[in-house]
């Protein structure tokens, strides 16, 4: 998988007038989630080393908090923004299914 591309394809899905108030931080947000998501699906076997299918199912409940929470703690400073993060999020689940 290529992960560029795949940022590459969320961005370009994205309506950026939705997160205005982060919108500068946009960018380096996706690269976050993209690492926690795939980090995610490896240590739950959804991935296997050689990210290769595994033999789990991604659970996009558990993924959607793991990422939150990975992200929140990593950034405390932007807790203020925490719906806002949220529903960035939510969009990037629902683009990063469609890519995938």
């Amino acid at each position: 998988m290529n992960l560029s591309e795949n940022k590459t394809f969320i961005l370009n899905h994205l309506d950026r007038k939705a997160f205005r108030p982060i919108a500068e931080r946009i960018e380096e947000m996706i690269d976050c989630f993209l690492t926690y998501d795939f980090h995610f699906m490896r240590t739950t076997g959804v991935l296997d080393e050689n990210d290769e299918p595994g033999e789990n199912e991604y659970d996009e409940d558990e993924a959607f908090e793991f990422i939150y929470d990975a992200y929140l703690s990593d950034h405390p400073q932007e807790e203020d923004d925490d719906m806002m993060i949220a529903s960035l999020l939510n969009r990037y689940m629902e683009l990063q299914a469609e890519y995938l």
